[in-house]
């Protein structure tokens, strides 16, 4: 059985490990232990949180994502497991060899099923989606046309009548987004190091000071899982600029959500484990079409 459960850390406490157990001890209450193999995300938003070192080791062991946050409880760091897979020096060789026609085709096939799934979250919600679904066969090599960026400004016109994204807004519906996104970045982040691929390497994004330009090109197809649960929120209306617990909590359950991923339904945990694994074998064999892109269910 997978790992499945996500760990939201609110309250200041010690984390230690026994018998292979999280062992949580907040300061006056009950402690809690949770089993290790069960965790994939632990996420420390209190910063007077302390960890012991062996729990630590134990979460690049048993490859979990151990997020940071900031002074606004913001995702702003992630501890990812180092040399997990047995052939992290062939795979690495072979990701940094890649040569541009395929890094074009793979950005080509991304940026397709993102537009894809944009438009399937229209659609879920009611919405016209007409105008991004005309330019899901349009996309061409390295998308040189950048209709994500056309389909995006339709896109969040549409969904959230228009609203128009902005990352760094502090409004309550960007700082959802941002969480949600942050979140979902360090579960492909994790999934792409246990496959022995160096994030800091991607096929679209090659900035010098982003250590996950690959985690960044693979999140694009993911994105509207997040922007799924910001709409419900909003229509339920339970967004504040705070996030409250239960907020978090649901952006958080984005990793455990469904998507179809070869006629079958996965969860999103999964859905990054396939795309790594994919995109190995699709560097390996010089080969766009073994990449495996998830589509919403």
């Amino acid at each position: 059985m997978s790992a499945w459960r996500t760990v939201l850390v609110t309250k200041p406490c010690r984390l230690s490990m026994k018998n292979l157990q999280l062992l949580y001890e907040p300061k006056g209450e009950q402690s809690i232990s949770v089993p290790l193999e069960d965790i994939t995300v632990i996420v420390l938003e209190n910063n007077q949180a302390s960890m012991s070192v062996a729990l630590l080791s134990m979460c690049a062991e048993k490859n979990i994502a151990l997020f940071t946050c900031d002074n606004y409880h913001m995702p702003n760091g992630i501890f990812t497991p180092y040399h997990q897979h047995s052939r992290l020096s062939q795979v690495a060789h072979l990701q940094h060899s890649m040569k541009l026609p395929l890094k074009k085709q793979i950005w080509q096939k991304i940026i397709t099923q993102k537009i894809t799934n944009q438009s399937q979250l229209l659609e879920y919600f009611s919405k016209d989606n007409l105008q991004l679904e005309i330019l899901t066969d349009k996309v061409k090599s390295g998308d040189s046309e950048n209709l994500e960026a056309l389909a995006a400004r339709r896109y969040w016109a549409i969904l959230f009548d228009n609203f128009r994204r902005d990352q760094k807004s502090y409004g309550p519906r960007n700082i959802a987004l941002n969480y949600g996104y942050a979140i979902l970045r360090g579960a492909v982040a994790r999934s792409l190091v246990s496959y022995g691929l160096l994030p800091v390497f991607g096929v679209f994004h090659s900035s010098e000071l982003n250590a996950y330009n690959l985690a960044d090109d693979m999140i694009e197809p993911l994105r509207p899982m997040v922007d799924m649960i910001v709409k419900k929120l909003e229509l339920e209306d339970e967004l504040d600029v705070e996030l409250g617990i239960s907020v978090k909590s649901a952006l958080l359950n984005v990793l455990v959500m469904q998507m179809r991923l070869d006629s079958q339904s996965v969860t999103v945990l999964n859905v990054c484990d396939v795309m790594a694994h994919s995109f190995v074998s699709a560097i390996k064999y010089n080969d766009v079409t073994k990449l495996k892109l998830p589509s919403i269910v």
